[in-house]
């Protein structure tokens, strides 16, 4: 039996706020995206090579690779995504691995909060697949509250990941954060009891 369990979803639907709450709850979470942002810097001068100097920005005398240029490149152009993701997702898998061999010898129930899960060519040993749902609309809405982007840019972000309905579908549990904070609390405390079950 496996400990790990996939935490996805779709941007904007909330996963991040899911796995702050799973982590109040005692569970050790596995963040990819911080995972990403070390495998950016460690992949740093390979990825300047690729994107050029543009992708750039000067911090107290130190230059470091701005994710939202480098997001605004990206999600422009699937070719420039996919060589992107050819140097960071080999570095990004390594590291995820790393953290899960570890975490299972504890024998104790944690969740890889992993996006693209979904999308990822790579698999992963786990339990089951938990995704964390909110409706295309409101996907568009959160981010257009919180990000300063144009609807259309929001709408190619949306896109570029595989439809939250399918997601939903190919999911073992569903928890569902279409209202506020309080109602996802709940959702997530009736989720956990019947996954604490099969533990």
């Amino acid at each position: 039996m496996y400990y790990a369990n996939i935490l996805t979803g779709g941007i904007g639907c909330g996963k991040s706020t899911t796995a702050r709450l799973l982590a109040l709850h005692g569970f050790r979470i596995v963040d990819v995206d911080t995972i990403a942002h070390k495998a950016l810097e460690i992949a740093r001068d390979n990825v300047v090579s690729v994107f050029g100097d543009e992708i750039l920005e000067t911090s107290n005398k130190e230059r470091y690779i701005s994710r939202e240029k480098l997001g605004n490149i990206v999600f422009k152009d699937s070719n420039k995504k996919i060589e992107l993701e050819s140097i960071l997702h080999p570095l990004i898998h390594q590291h995820i691995t790393q953290e899960c061999e570890i975490l299972e010898k504890k024998k104790s129930p944690y969740f890889i909060d992993i996006p693209l899960y979904f999308e990822s060519k790579y698999e992963y040993k786990k339990r089951f697949v938990i995704c964390v749902y909110a409706t295309r609309d409101m996907q568009i809405q959160r981010i257009q509250s919180r990000n300063n982007l144009s609807l259309e840019d929001i709408i190619k972000r949306v896109d570029s990941q595989i439809d939250i309905e399918t997601k939903r579908k190919k999911s073992d549990f569903v928890i569902e954060n279409t209202s506020d904070l309080k109602t996802l609390q709940s959702n997530i405390e009736s989720f956990l009891q019947e996954f604490l079950g099969h533990y």
